[in-house]
């Protein structure tokens, strides 16, 4: 170590893109330095240069370079698919583009239910997993395979499926999770096809099956069916029983015309389930539906909308049922009210006072009148000050400027990495989104 120290040079970059990660220059006079360097997030091969020299005398000097390679990423997909469907990126249509370079013009994946964003070949960055929309005219219904589009950093690509074949793959919801606990996440499909306009009268009597993609090192390989037929339209995932494994909850829309019923699917951790109707089989028409522990006592709650009456005036039922690790039952729910009129599509959850008590925070359309008008957007958020018991609409209060343009996902979660917590709509695009300021959401 020469007495008047060295200067010396740190240079990361990626190999794939020549994406620089890391750069510093400094001086040192001790004999050995330690640097944590971050941005290792992305599986790729990474070069390191290092150049040194000393203060005094520059033509004394060394360079050295060598190579990291960062192999599959791995997160935790033991959670909830609420706590999974808040995605780590917030994507825009703009980014989308089909594999010969073209702009992917023709559905929009983010305001569309059936599709959901995934690292599907571990390299760190989400892509999309999308079931694409169809014409409702078009007779029969068509099956096209999923389309993926696959993240590069900065769009993301269309990619041919090469996964299993989906004997129906409509998703009308997809949840996330490690349903065979091998570290990979898998995706559940609930689905519900809308028949074309043209079919004939008595279309309920055509149902759908709910699949699973089994995820592996080689991609999405294993695909399994569920039998019983439904119109599943909503669903949820979580540890109910909290033995280490994801559970499933599917709801049938028309359990009612069908009687085949809704039912917690008991994980056994290796994607074998046994079917369990007690407590929500029955529940009729139910919407939408989320897991999450609403009161913090270590249990699951199950959140849910659904219609009890559509006729002569249609009636909204919005429950907490609470979670004790064994099932669930309206007789142990609290009930949230809300306007008839009102279609929710989303349900959100946070405790901005940190009492203990999640804030539930839903967003969805209210009906206008036939003729007068398009539906009326919007966010709102009810709020427990008793520990679950009674729910109050405090919107005014918490939220400026609830009513917005159109959307279809929302999500709750610091999603510019401020430190303060977001409401937006899943289309970055759309430029819909709220802030917390410390007291109340303010519309951006």
């Amino acid at each position: 170590m020469p007495s008047s120290g060295f200067i010396y040079s740190i240079v990361i970059t990626r190999v794939d893109t020549a994406l620089g990660i890391f750069k510093l220059d400094s001086t040192i006079s001790q004999n050995s330095l330690v640097i944590k360097s971050g941005g290792f997030l992305v599986k790729a091969n990474y070069t390191i240069k290092i150049s040194i020299s000393s203060k005094s005398t520059s033509t004394n000097s060394a360079n050295q370079s060598f190579q990291v390679s960062r192999g599959r990423i791995y997160k935790n997909y033991l959670k909830t698919s609420y706590e999974l469907s808040n995605f780590d990126t917030w994507f825009s249509s703009a980014q989308l583009y089909k594999a010969d370079g073209s702009k992917y013009t023709a559905n929009n994946p983010f305001i569309d239910e059936q599709s959901t964003q995934v690292d599907i070949d571990g390299d760190g960055q989400e892509d999309l997993f999308y079931i694409e929309s169809y014409d409702l005219n078009i007779n029969p219904t068509p099956n096209p395979p999923p389309i993926v589009f696959m993240n590069t950093g900065t769009n993301l690509i269309q990619t041919p499926w090469t996964g299993a074949n989906i004997k129906e793959p409509h998703s009308t919801k997809i949840l996330i999770g490690d349903f065979n606990n091998d570290s990979l996440p898998d995706l559940f499909s609930l689905v519900a096809v809308d028949p074309p306009y043209s079919s004939p009268p008595g279309f309920l009597n055509t149902f759908d099956i709910c699949n699973i993609l089994l995820n592996s090192p080689q991609g999405f390989t294993r695909e399994k069916d569920f039998t019983d037929q439904g119109f599943w339209y909503t669903g949820c995932s979580g540890d109910i029983d909290n033995d280490g494994d994801l559970d499933i909850i599917a709801f049938n829309f028309h359990n009612q015309s069908n009687g085949v019923k809704s039912r917690i699917m008991w994980n056994d951790g290796k994607a074998n389930f046994t079917i369990d109707f007690n407590g929500i089989g029955d529940i009729p028409v139910v919407y939408q539906s989320e897991l999450v522990d609403i009161n913090n006592d270590g249990f699951l709650d199950l959140v849910i909308i659904f219609v009890p009456t559509t006729f002569p005036s249609r009636v909204n039922d919005f429950r907490v049922l609470w979670g004790n690790g064994k099932g669930f039952s309206l007789t142990n729910s609290s009930s949230v009210s809300i306007s008839g009129e009102w279609y929710l599509m989303n349900l959100d959850f946070t405790d901005i006072d940190a009492d203990g008590t999640k804030e539930i925070i839903a967003s969805g359309n209210s009906n206008n009148p036939v003729g007068s008008g398009a539906p009326i957007y919007f966010i709102s958020l009810f709020k427990s000050t008793d520990k679950g018991k009674t729910f109050s609409d405090k919107t005014s209060q918490y939220i400026d400027n609830n009513t917005t343009g159109r959307f279809y996902h929302i999500r709750v979660q610091d999603i510019d990495k401020n430190g303060q917590l977001d409401i937006f709509s899943g289309e970055k695009r759309d430029n819909i989104r709220w802030e917390w300021n410390g007291s109340k959401f303010i519309r951006k």
